[in-house]
């Protein structure tokens, strides 16, 4: 797998296991997993687990319970 891929697999996995907390707590874990990366690709990885998170977030409003 390609660098890009394994971090966008990790932002998946951040968004999927944080589903049920804050948006800040996605980030900081996201900060937290990403620590010693460059500014631009901690910076990157934030707004990917983001988006995937808002897209769970959706997806759960959009059920019909």
């Amino acid at each position: 797998m390609s660098k890009m891929g394994e971090l966008v697999l990790e932002c998946q996995t951040i968004a999927e296991n944080n589903y049920n907390e804050s948006k800040e707590q996605v980030i900081a874990e996201v900060e937290k997993i990403f620590v010693g990366d460059i500014k631009f690709q901690q910076s990157y990885a934030k707004e990917i687990a983001v988006g995937y998170w808002e897209e769970i977030q959706s997806d759960f409003r959009s059920l019909d319970w």
